[in-house]
């Protein structure tokens, strides 16, 4: 008997997509989505526990209108949608192989991969719940206005012409620093939560939030994979609402700036203002990626990159994971790639130069930081002394993080290698 595995749960239609036929969507139990064919759909629905392959494939016949044969059936459930974990596993294979095979894994490109879950699942929702009432239309719109108000006002008292004076001013003041430094955190945090309340506000199940290493730089995060039920507008609404929340911490810091007058808070702003415009850069997974993946309705952009590469060859017939896509999300798609392709080329030619040189100084700028922590510390100057910590840590992360970025960059060329050697050396044995 055929049954799903435990957990699966069949979501339906995407909606929103940018598909000639779209795809439909399924969620296993470890949140996992995975995006499947009309024809496989119909036959993981109808699958419950209680029918054989021939009865299924009778099931399935009548939902497709077409005649399908109970070997067609045992042929995709053993190639498509057992692999992906969404057909339990047979339990005569269990008996002859041991343990069952583990479900396939999506491995996308530059995601986030190590990171750590801080928040755990029920205290998320509780959180979103709490700042639900800010999406309600009149809330967004009157916080909305009141963010351009306090910059129309800043800018009018000089403030663009205070910021440099303010941001020199906190090199004497290392305390200041510290906080700016600490409100920019808490700003980081705020953001997670306006992605994780969007997506309860819409309808889906946010997950946990937590902490990691993005490329070379620390980040935090939030699991909104479950938006994936939601139509575009409710995605949508996912992927701006961290944004949302940035404009309104940034509020509410102009709105305590103007009342104190506080140089430090300005500098804060303005911090903020350049981290929320560079969210919608789409080259990386920032909230822009996703934004674009959303508006055009295709998941994962970059899983695109090769077949639009491919398809771009002189001659060549254009790839099926292009042809798939309605013309204007194709030209969209191939837009982006020309955009994206040069820029990560660009940043990692421009990386490996830079390395050499500035390795040592960074080295150097280590041990000096060192010793000028353990002075500060001996003299009781206590901010000092945390500030430089601080800075040991942020001159240490990217290159930790380098290194982790490095390695996960030559862990498939060095797979693909090791699968083709091992085959040859096996028939070299046999020879």
């Amino acid at each position: 008997m055929l049954r799903l595995a435990d957990g699966i749960e069949l979501i339906g239609e995407y909606q929103g997509s940018g598909f000639h036929e779209p795809p439909y969507i399924v969620r296993r139990a470890d949140g996992q989505i995975i995006q499947l064919s009309r024809l496989l759909y119909l036959l993981a629905a109808s699958v419950d526990g209680q029918r054989n392959q021939a009865q299924v494939a009778e099931v399935l016949s009548a939902k497709l209108g077409k005649v399908v044969q109970a070997e067609h059936v045992a042929f995709l459930v053993d190639n498509r949608l057992r692999p992906v974990g969404i057909i339990s596993a047979d339990p005569d294979d269990e008996q002859t192989h041991g343990k069952p095979p583990m479900a396939v894994k999506a491995d996308p490109l530059l995601a986030l991969k190590f990171r750590v879950g801080v928040v755990p699942e029920r205290v998320v929702w509780r959180v979103a719940g709490v700042f639900a009432p800010m999406f309600w239309p009149p809330v967004i719109l009157a916080l909305l206005a009141g963010f351009v108000g306090v910059d129309v006002v800043i800018i009018m008292n000089g403030g663009l012409g205070q910021i440099v004076p303010s941001a020199v001013a906190l090199v004497y003041q290392p305390a200041l620093t510290l906080l700016v430094l600490a409100l920019i955190l808490v700003a980081a945090a705020f953001h997670e939560c306006g992605h994780v309340t969007a997506c309860r506000y819409g309808g889906a199940r946010p997950g946990v939030m937590g902490f990691g290493l993005y490329l070379v730089w620390p980040a935090l995060y939030s699991t909104v994979t479950d938006s994936y039920r939601l139509g575009r507008v409710g995605r949508l609404r996912t992927d701006l609402g961290g944004v949302y929340f940035n404009v309104v911490f940034i509020t509410a810091l102009s709105a305590a700036y103007l009342d104190t007058g506080a140089a430090w808070l300005l500098v804060a702003i303005v911090a903020l203002h350049i981290e929320t415009a560079t969210q919608f850069l789409p080259m990386v997974r920032l909230d822009g990626y996703y934004i674009l993946s959303d508006l055009i309705g295709v998941p994962d952009l970059f899983s695109r990159t090769g077949p639009v590469l491919m398809s771009m060859i002189p001659g060549r017939a254009a790839h099926p994971r292009v042809r798939e896509l309605k013309p204007w999300v194709r030209a969209t798609i191939t837009l982006w790639v020309l955009i994206v392709v040069p820029y990560l080329v660009y940043w990692m030619v421009g990386f490996l130069l830079v390395v050499p040189r500035v390795l040592p100084v960074v080295w150097h700028r280590l041990v000096w930081l060192s010793q000028a922590v353990a002075a500060k510390a001996a003299a009781g100057q206590a901010a000092e002394a945390t500030l430089g910590v601080v800075q040991i840590v942020l001159l240490l992360l990217p290159w930790v993080g380098s290194l982790l970025l490095l390695g996960m960059t030559v862990r498939r060329p060095v797979r693909w290698l090791l699968a083709r050697w091992r085959p040859a050396r096996v028939s070299a044995r046999r020879s």
